[in-house]
């Protein structure tokens, strides 16, 4: 019941969304009379907020840069990670997504290996910058392919949706369906949110909205907050991540993140299942497409209510090989004949 109410509210929203039309003018109009003093102040204030935003999930590899159907890019990712609870653990990242210009820019292919929710709901790692206790092995990871279709090319603002399998037997495909709405306000704060529906062949239903806060501080300092809600048809409560990170700019090839974070699940034994801190340290090294990150985090998960919540102490490293189109990156040159 909780989830279809969430459904049917979810539905209304990103049907009111797309419904609004857009303005068109009959007449020819002049530069100046189509950007008036005021909406060129204004659209300067929004390309250096959004774009320091931008700037930061980039050098960070975040999902959002990645999920831009104009441009082909990816990224290979491998590492390991060791805390006190679990051990050892390894992991194979890959994602790419390639362009269709035949289709003007709108539509991509998307290919990878890594969790399914990146894919479907967007909970997964990649959109919350790693959780520690979610850091997978390989066999909990699974090939995935699909089709993404965006009104708009950059994914700025608007309808997005997607069609794909996810590579395993039986064969798991999947639908979603996004819509992305950001608002710059206060000239430093930046507020995205985005809904999606999607439907699932092990999952059934569900919804998930992200709201996301960035607040510009300065040129060395970000502030970000994350939350994401999962509501699906098959679980009765609603899971949730809650994430506050301080990014700091170090120069142009280092930078530092600080986190706090907190997940948990509605309806379940123990509803919040995690919570801890973290600190990564990402640096460019060689080229300007390959990067090492280090991470160490105090986390203090519990799963059950028969267990005691216990302190755990991590790290990891983790190595990234980015290709194709990145923002702020000129393209590789070609060798002429």
């Amino acid at each position: 019941m909780v989830v279809r109410i969430l459904l049917l509210t979810a539905v209304s929203l990103l049907t009111a969304c797309a419904a609004s039309p857009d303005p068109v003018d009959d007449m020819p109009v002049t530069v100046e009379e189509q950007e008036p003093l005021i909406d060129r102040t204004q659209a300067r204030v929004e390309s250096v907020v959004t774009g320091t935003a931008q700037a930061v999930d980039n050098f960070f590899g975040s999902a959002e840069v990645e999920e831009q159907a104009s441009v082909t890019r990816g990224r290979l990712s491998v590492g390991g990670q060791w805390d006190r609870r679990d051990g050892p653990r390894e992991r194979l990242r890959l994602k790419a997504r390639i362009a269709l210009p035949a289709l003007e820019d709108r539509a991509s292919f998307f290919f990878g290996r890594g969790e399914v929710d990146d894919f479907v709901d967007g909970s997964g790692d990649d959109n919350i910058d790693t959780l520690p206790d979610r850091f997978n092995d390989f066999q909990d990871e699974d090939w995935l392919l699909g089709i993404g279709y965006s009104r708009d090319a950059k994914l700025q603002r608007g309808w997005s949706f997607g069609v794909g399998i996810r590579m395993k037997t039986p064969l798991e495909p999947f639908v979603r369906a996004t819509y992305r709405w950001n608002l710059v306000f206060a000239d430093d704060w930046l507020w995205r949110v985005e809904p999606r529906v999607f439907l699932q062949s092990q999952r059934g239903a569900g919804i998930s909205v992200q709201n996301v806060v960035d607040h510009v501080l300065d040129e060395t300092w970000l502030l970000r907050s994350y939350s994401v809600v999962v509501a699906e048809e098959e679980v009765e409560g609603v899971s949730w991540t809650s994430k506050l990170v301080a990014y700091q700019n170090l120069s142009k090839k280092h930078a530092l993140s600080y986190a706090i974070y907190g997940t948990g699940e509605t309806d379940y034994e123990v509803p919040l299942r995690d919570y801890g801190f973290e600190l990564r340290y990402r640096r460019q090294i060689s080229r300007e497409w390959l990067f090492i990150e280090l991470l160490t985090y105090v986390n203090w998960p519990r799963d059950f209510l028969i267990e005691e919540r216990e302190r755990n102490v991590g790290v990891g490293i983790e190595f990234e090989m980015q290709f194709g189109e990145w923002p702020g990156r000129p393209p590789r040159r070609q060798d002429q004949d």
